[in-house]
């Protein structure tokens, strides 16, 4: 009875292995089957095109591997028709293995691009807009290949998806379209569209190739809030400056910085509003100074409860150079008042600083230095022509040393209510259109 037992028991377990053995084997065989192909179809590792295409042959149900042999053979094609027939057979295996995989439908593209077939090159990518109608890289390329067709206009509505979807796309689109249809705006706005951060981006781009007037067209055509809030603003407001569209900037900046139709020749000339990161163009500029800290003070105004407050640092040979201005914009040729006012606590110098109007590298006036010691607000004034050739002049504070050495600058000096006078009929800036 115990070798009969013994028997029945080994026998039991011979029957189960034969049944399980199978299944073993089978679950190895995939497993090693899957990691196969799962090195053979990743992008990252390099495999030649005669490894893929064994592979292929070993596992011909496996679309990731038909994809990939597709793919390798388009990029390291030597004779490119004989290439592309080969990548267009295997992109079809991929595709009628695995038909919802947009890639594949991709790959099937380019295939046939390079072999000349551009209508089922198309319909392989509407396919694929089809299967991922919310992937960039699907729309952007149909759009390039509607373009390369000549068919521009159709190919205007998927750059302008592909650009929403990724807004990185939108200058190299707008390359594009500029190219193809040598600067036509309108195809350039539609290819835009109407989002405000995009038309920001098409204002730029317009600018970058010297059309400032449809810029800023543009430009205006974007609501208030996103033109206030966008860096892009203060980018494309100095672009018009340094093109000299000094007007043009100032009129675009005016209206956003207040509702006045017409602005005082020095803005914030008594520091009551803040002074602005991003759109400082043509407010007080604030630059730190190894000489001197400049700063808004509150409760220590003249006129108003504000001033410009500036705290000498005590080093020798101190110097102010244009850490301290304002653009302003003039008449070329007219002549100006400028008048400020100043006081000082415990100021010590050997001559105080000065403010001065300059255009480039040169001081067109200069107003006499602040007193040293401890002074009362005090008038200070200068008068100056604006030169014949410039459109805008500098305020600056300044402080100059005489010498290559002299005593070190102490103490605290208040600037406030600045003011620009025109002295002739004609030089005053005209009202905002």
């Amino acid at each position: 009875m115990i070798i009969r037992f013994t028997l029945d028991k080994l026998t039991t377990r011979l029957a189960f292995l034969l049944v399980t053995l199978p299944l073993i084997v089978l679950l190895v065989w995939l497993t090693i089957s899957h990691f196969i192909i799962g090195v053979m179809a990743d992008t990252r590792a390099e495999v030649a095109p005669d490894v893929l295409a064994a592979a292929a042959g070993y596992f011909p149900a496996s679309p990731l591997l038909h994809a990939r042999l597709a793919e390798a053979e388009l990029a390291d094609a030597i004779s490119p028709e004989e290439a592309a027939a080969s990548a267009e057979a295997h992109a079809a295996q991929a595709i009628r293995l695995s038909p919802q995989d947009y890639r594949n439908h991709l790959l099937l593209a380019s295939a046939l691009e390079a072999r000349g077939e551009t209508a089922a090159a198309l319909e392989a990518l509407r396919t694929a807009v089809r299967l991922a109608p919310n992937y960039t890289e699907v729309h952007w390329q149909l759009a390039n290949l509607l373009l390369r067709s000549d068919q521009v206009a159709q190919s205007l509505a998927e750059f302008r998806t592909a650009a929403a979807l990724d807004r990185s796309r939108l200058k190299p689109t707008l390359d594009l379209i500029f190219n193809a249809t040598e600067g036509d705006i309108r195809s350039l706005e539609l290819v835009t569209g109407e989002g405000m951060t995009e038309r920001l981006g098409l204002a730029q781009f317009l600018l970058d190739h010297e059309l400032a007037d449809e810029a800023v067209r543009v430009f205006r055509s974007v609501s208030h809030q996103t033109q206030l809030s966008s860096p892009e603003t203060g980018q494309f407001l100095n672009s018009l400056i340094a093109r000299n569209r000094y007007e043009l900037a100032y009129d675009l900046w005016s209206a956003l910085v207040s509702r006045e139709r017409q602005l005082p020749l020095i803005w914030n000339g008594g520091f009551e509003t803040d002074v602005s990161s991003s759109l400082g163009q043509f407010d007080w500029s604030l630059k730190e100074s190894e000489y001197a800290w400049a700063g808004i003070s509150i409760g220590e105004g003249r006129g108003g409860s504000r001033a410009l407050r500036i705290d000498f640092a005590g080093r020798d040979t101190t110097r102010l150079s244009d850490e301290i201005r304002q653009m302003v914009l003039v008449r070329p040729g007219a002549r100006y008042r400028l008048e400020c006012y100043a006081r000082a606590a415990a100021l010590e110098t050997p001559e105080g600083p000065r403010v001065v109007v300059s255009s480039g590298n040169t001081e067109l006036a200069a107003s006499p230095p602040v007193a040293s010691g401890d002074q009362d607000w005090m008038l200070l004034t200068t008068e100056f022509t604006a030169p014949r050739d410039a459109a805008a002049v500098f305020v600056n504070i300044r402080r100059t040393p005489k010498f290559s050495y002299d005593a070190p600058t102490r103490g605290t000096v208040w600037f406030d209510d600045f003011k620009l006078t025109p002295l002739e009929p004609g030089a005053a800036l005209s009202e905002r259109q």
